[in-house]
């Protein structure tokens, strides 16, 4: 008989908050412009603020394409780092103008002193979630929905993840 104690699983239905977060994107490097759109290199860092890894730190890259309707196309590896609990996210979705928000052409982003304005984009997407934690291995068949808002001008995003 066995000696060793199982570690209990947690499970997450329907709906549940799974992270809020509040970070901060670090620089939107332009790649350059391309036929899709133009391609930034993009960085995240912040911390989870609700849900069952409160006070974790968030972090992740985006290769981010804005599109010339004016989408934002995201594609994020991202990772929650609660200590002994590390969950990682592929992240894809879009980023979202505010209705009625007439975007400039691709070319005049790329010109010196541009600046975005000082708006809350909509952002939209899905994640898949894999762990090594036993105690979360209930995450590895989960999709999460992802809703929240960034401003590009100042960097702020704030993002709220739940099951699907």
């Amino acid at each position: 008989m066995s000696t060793a104690t199982a570690t209990a699983t947690r499970k997450l239905a329907t709906g549940d908050l799974i992270y809020r977060f509040e970070a901060q994107l670090a620089e939107m490097y332009p790649i350059g412009l391309f036929s899709e759109g133009i391609r930034f290199h993009n960085d995240f860092e912040g911390t989870v603020v609700e849900g069952p890894f409160e006070g974790a730190r968030i972090f992740g890259l985006d290769p981010f394409l804005l599109r010339p309707d004016g989408i934002g196309v995201i594609d994020a590896p991202e990772v929650i780092d609660a200590g002994e609990t590390r969950v990682s996210l592929q992240v894809r979705g879009y980023v979202v103008p505010p209705e009625g928000m007439e975007m400039p052409p691709l070319g005049a982003l790329l010109e010196p002193g541009f600046a975005f304005p000082d708006v809350d984009f909509r952002v939209t997407a899905s994640g898949l979630i894999r762990t090594a934690s036993p105690e979360w291995a209930s995450l590895n068949a989960t999709v999460a929905v992802i809703e929240g808002t960034v401003n590009l001008a100042t960097g702020r995003l704030v993002v709220e993840a739940r099951v699907a």
